[in-house]
């Protein structure tokens, strides 16, 4: 039985619906594929409720050449990480990634598969909040000062500078949560809320 990612994408959504800290707050969304640090990374799951958690899928037909690079973007975004792989990674992927990341392993029978959690994932003590603070676009990042009472100058600079500017000025736990928010209420980004996934909404 092969196993691909667009299948550990499915398992790993249903295992979202019993997760009580997940279905409990009905804003929690779901995006897939979501690029952080400017793009130069794009993490398989994320999910955002009252703190950002990314899961990257490692498949059987996958290689890990690139999880080194993987788990220095990651840590400098999400409050945890988890890993969901396949059994013939396990034993390497110990060997790569931080005490704090999450494991689920893929295992699988000659009918079904299944995740199955090896190690739960703790606060990540790395995030960098100037790498957070990137996520948010020009308009959103100029909306968060103007809201913080720092109005002068900022429509000149660039999104770095006003990344700058409100880590240097504004608390990290107001700009984490602005940034939750923002991201929640994105129409355009390929989001879903978990409470829809409670239907037979298909997971591609």
């Amino acid at each position: 039985m092969k196993v691909y990612d667009k299948d550990i994408r499915k398992l790993l959504v249903e295992k979202f619906l019993n997760m009580k800290h997940f279905t409990s707050d009905p804003s929690t969304k779901l995006i897939y594929e979501m690029d952080i640090c400017y793009g130069s990374s794009r993490v398989d799951v994320a999910v955002v409720n009252g703190k950002m958690h990314g899961y990257e899928i490692k498949s059987e037909r996958d290689s890990l050449e690139r999880l080194p690079y993987q788990i220095k973007a990651y840590n400098m975004i999400f409050d945890t990480v988890s890993i969901v792989a396949a059994n013939d990674h396990l034993e390497k992927v110990n060997t790569l990634i931080p005490e704090f990341w999450g494991i689920y392993s893929v295992e699988k029978n000659k009918n079904e598969a299944r995740l199955v959690r090896k190690r739960q994932a703790k606060i990540n003590p790395s995030v960098d909040i100037f790498s957070v603070s990137q996520l948010l676009w020009k308009e959103e990042l100029i909306s968060l000062l103007m809201i913080n009472g720092i109005c002068k100058g900022i429509k000149s600079k660039t999104r770095q500078q006003l990344g700058r500017v409100a880590v240097e000025k504004i608390d990290c736990t107001v700009i984490k949560d602005f940034v939750r928010k923002s991201i929640k209420s994105r129409e355009e980004w390929k989001a879903v809320e978990l409470k829809q996934l409670y239907g037979d909404l298909p997971i591609s």
